[in-house]
């Protein structure tokens, strides 16, 4: 659909896309003249798996300074893109029989990748009465002894639903009450909110749910670099 409506644009079509999360500004000028001045250093050869340090010092900074949680370098792993971070996360924790609990409508990667492992996925259907958000009595009543995962993106792709405090501190009292339980918070979309909206990281609120929460962010929207990969 991104393609098509980008064909539609070069024919001269006035259209609004609403296919890829693509941000309506520029990768800030900062950012380039960076990347410019690492490549003219020569900072082109191969890094450890995990991120260069210095990467990975900085992602610990600013995740505590945006979202009120410290995390150590060793806590933190550098991929290519929010797809492969998914895909990662799910083949560590998810394999055959496990249940991943995932609200829908919701960004096409999950449920593909969840199939891969075996897990079954668990679908939550949302609408607009609820603000197209999974409400702590759905979640209570899909969570079973082998829910491994479960799938949180506020603010949401499609959806744009943005959960806030007392229903992100609700859920997560649904997850500590399941031992076997984790979370996967995509906060990718954590900078692009509107109406004054709040960003709450559900690995925030406690010690207990840090523990418990893969927590999934990255500069693709934040900093318009969707093509940087």
């Amino acid at each position: 659909m991104n393609t098509k409506a980008a064909e539609l644009r070069e024919q001269g079509v006035d259209i609004i896309s609403f296919a890829a999360g693509e941000p309506d500004f520029d990768t800030p000028d900062h950012i380039k003249e960076a990347a410019i001045r690492a490549l003219r250093e020569g900072h082109t050869k191969y890094t450890a798996v995990s991120g260069i340090p210095p990467l990975r010092k900085a992602i610990c900074d600013w995740v505590e300074e945006n979202k009120g949680v410290a995390y150590g370098p060793d806590e933190v792993i550098v991929t290519v893109g929010g797809k492969q971070s998914v895909f990662n996360a799910l083949h560590v924790l998810l394999e055959e029989g496990d249940e991943i609990v995932i609200p829908v409508p919701v960004w096409v990667a999950y449920e593909p990748v969840a199939t891969l492992t075996g897990a079954k996925v668990v679908p939550i259907e949302t609408s607009e009465e609820n603000g197209f958000k999974m409400t702590r009595e759905q979640l209570a009543a899909a969570i079973t002894p082998r829910t491994k995962l479960v799938v949180i993106n506020s603010p949401c792709n499609p959806s744009g639903c943005v959960y806030s405090r007392a229903e992100i501190e609700g859920i997560a009292e649904e997850v500590l009450a399941s031992p076997q339980a984790m979370v996967l918070s995509d906060e990718i979309y954590g900078k692009i909110l509107y109406d004054g909206e709040e960003h709450v990281s559900i690995a925030s609120l406690s010690s207990e749910m840090r523990a418990r929460t893969l927590l999934l962010d990255g500069f693709s929207k934040t900093y318009a670099m969707t093509g940087w990969r």
